[in-house]
């Protein structure tokens, strides 16, 4: 009997897991000054290091060597209101499940003595979730702990082809981990205690980014950057842990994809002072149709997901107070990715709303600092699961950021 539930919670491991893996949606700020404006026209080149993280063509726009840091914190609220479920599952709302997480990147951009050739390298955090749900709240079957990021290096390379033109590469590795810890419905059935699974592996592989800046004049330009998708190898283990299947573990291989996107971008000059950004942006979600979950010499199968495709919106403006102060400002929108039906706890996201502003001080003639805010409205990412529904009552995140340019 314990053998035919062990056999059991593992299947129910594999069935609960298959979407907490795609909880990282791309990040689209990076702790720079554009990030104080969701970002919006960052593609078409910035005047800081960290412009190779956006767009590897718009190094040739950066004169001499720049050297750029950030740090923050990403501050989740999420909160969940149940609407019904049935008595077996029980009615906690999961308690307050964001979890405070650190942010960083970095960018150098140097002078190599070619002309019309930009180089330079890039760390920067691409996408993370990370929620913790009470033990015994309804979507305990799904999911009780989630921690989930991708980071990566690039090495930029960028041409000058006209006065006007640029292009860029950047090839990329990334690094991925993933946990994920939940429950297995075995009390229905024995009375006993449920198992409590965890799932974890990490991985590393190639990626990319290219791009091209167009200048029409001095005050304004476009710039256009494709990221491909990482197609992510977990290699990990999965334990469980109570009263029915204590102690076993097997080694696994969990396979996702992240998506590619493209970013489209436009910055204009109306002044001195004054210069606007627009962003549209495409993210192919629909490529990852499903997700392969597989125990080592016991085979798998593939997860079927019912994700979209999303579109990105941004606009904001940039303004300079002074010869010291620069200040900055945005809005940005993301459609949903999926519908109510196929949502998971796991991602708690519907259509996403940013509001961000920031500022930065000129320090010296070649120190800038500064920093922004950023507030994301999640939207109510209403679940319709099969023994229990609701949607999320608060569900947002702040992002504080710091950052230092240097001309070195």
């Amino acid at each position: 009997m314990e053998k035919m539930l062990q056999k059991t919670a593992i299947t129910l491991v594999l069935l609960g897991a298959n979407h907490a893996l795609a909880g990282g949606l791309w990040l689209n700020e990076y702790g720079d000054f554009a990030g104080g404006r969701a970002s919006a026209g960052a593609a078409a080149g910035t005047d800081e290091a960290a412009t190779i993280i956006h767009n590897p063509a718009s190094s040739t726009r950066i004169e001499g060597s720049q050297l750029f840091g950030s740090v923050g914190a990403l501050i989740p609220k999420i909160e969940f209101d149940v609407k019904d479920s049935v008595p077996f599952i029980g009615d906690g709302d999961g308690g307050q499940a964001g979890l405070v997480a650190p942010a960083a990147s970095m960018a150098y951009v140097f002078d190599n003595g070619w002309d019309k050739w930009g180089t330079g390298i890039s760390v920067e955090g691409l996408a993370g979730a990370g929620l913790d749900y009470d033990d015994d709240w309804v979507g305990r079957y799904k999911a009780t702990e989630v921690n989930l990021l991708v980071m990566a290096l690039g090495v930029t390379l960028a041409y000058q082809v006209t006065d006007r033109l640029s292009v860029g590469v950047k090839p990329q590795i990334y690094y991925s981990t993933l946990t994920q810890k939940l429950s297995l419905p075995t009390s229905p059935f024995t009375g006993k205690s449920d198992i409590r699974a965890k799932l974890d592996g990490d991985d590393s592989g190639f990626g990319g980014m290219v791009g091209a800046t167009y200048a029409f004049n001095a005050g304004t330009r476009v710039g256009i950057s494709w990221q491909s998708s990482f197609d992510i190898e977990f290699d990990g283990e999965l334990e469980l842990d109570g009263s029915v299947g204590d102690g076993i573990e097997f080694d696994t291989d969990t396979g996702l994809t992240m998506a590619q996107n493209i970013r489209v971008a436009l910055h204009h000059d109306v002044n001195d002072r004054l210069g606007l950004d627009f962003t549209v942006g495409w993210d192919n979600w629909e490529e990852l149709d499903n997700i392969f979950i597989s125990i080592k010499g016991a085979g798998g199968a593939p997860l079927p997901i019912d994700w979209k495709d999303t579109y990105h919106y941004a606009a904001g403006f940039q303004y300079q107070l002074n010869d010291a102060w620069d200040v900055t400002a945005g809005m940005a929108y993301d459609t949903n990715v999926v519908d109510a039906s196929a949502r998971v706890p796991e991602l708690p996201v519907d259509e996403q709303i940013r509001y961000n502003a920031g500022a930065r001080y000129h320090l010296s003639d070649t120190l800038m600092l500064g920093g922004y805010v950023n507030y994301t409205d999640l939207g109510k990412a209403k679940i319709d699961a099969e023994f229990w529904s609701g949607e999320y009552s608060t569900n947002e995140m702040i992002q504080l950021s710091f950052f230092a340019n240097w001309m070195l």
